[in-house]
């Protein structure tokens, strides 16, 4: 099962100007409900700085963290759950933790990372939130799962290479975006930009959406997969690839006509 790319660039074009949106764990994004954290601030906000994004349901009697992995998999972070009322103490500090892993597409991944439950391996450690996200740190790193300073690392390799290509930082509070001067006007300027960024994207495994006709080449593109129902798009309907993060639409007078992508994903089943 391939990975979603760390890093999306999604471009965007305006009659006047072309945009490139860079989308990463760590790039703005809006606050809704989901992503509150009801019970578990202590448990998703340590997984959340590794990049990780955590969406918070309710189980059969207490709320439950649902972790998401780059692969489309997830991990369930569970305390007890019981039919009836759960007499808790502390509200999201139970007396132990089970944590498993699963895929919808792969049920041979299903697995128990974790128990400390009576009874489970881990017994000895009780309700300790340090013991069980250690437990679950070292899966993160037996899958692969990369750690905040490569993930930082690539969405600053991604700010840099398109800066190379010639596009100026447009940032603001609420998104990461560059933008092509006022200056590179016509198809063919625009086009030299866009392509340039998309061959470095490609050469270091960051992932793209564009309209096809800012490239210059044929760019080889894998099968698409449907974009994540949390990380809507103005590329629904037309792109395949899945930023990593949620996508502000663009304005009405931006578009994004057959598009070319890079670096697809499979999507995960979920509530960016």
């Amino acid at each position: 099962m391939e990975s979603e790319p760390l890093v999306t660039v999604l471009f965007t074009e305006k009659p006047h100007e072309v945009n490139a949106y860079v989308y990463g764990p760590f790039t703005p994004r809006p606050l809704d409900a989901a992503r509150v954290s009801r019970r578990y601030p202590h448990i998703t906000g340590p997984l959340e700085h590794r990049g990780l994004e955590c969406v918070e349901d309710f189980g059969q009697s207490d709320y439950i963290v649902h972790v998401l992995l780059p692969d489309g998999g997830h991990l369930t972070i569970s305390p007890p759950q019981e039919t009836g009322e759960i007499e808790d103490a502390i509200p999201g500090f139970p007396d132990s933790w089970h944590v498993t892993r699963d895929h919808p597409d792969a049920s041979d991944q299903f697995e128990v990372i974790y128990n400390s439950e009576p009874g489970g391996p881990h017994e000895h450690n009780r309700g300790s939130v340090p013991a069980m996200l250690a437990a679950v740190y070292q899966r993160l790193e037996k899958m692969g799962v990369p750690g905040r300073e490569e993930l930082l690392a690539t969405q600053a390799r991604a700010e840099q290479l398109l800066r190379e290509a010639g596009f100026l930082d447009r940032s603001t509070n609420d998104d990461v975006r560059f933008q092509l001067p006022p200056e590179v006007t016509g198809l063919a300027a625009r086009s030299a930009a866009v392509t340039r960024a998309v061959r470095s994207f490609k050469s270091e495994g960051i992932g793209y959406a564009c309209p096809a006709d800012l490239l210059g080449v044929v760019v080889q593109a894998a099968p698409a997969a449907a974009p994540s129902s949390s990380r809507d798009s103005a590329a629904r309907a037309t792109s395949a690839a899945r930023p990593p993060v949620a996508l502000p639409p663009p304005t009405a007078q931006e578009r994004l006509p057959r598009v070319i992508t890079g670096q697809p994903h499979q999507p995960v089943v979920r509530q960016r």
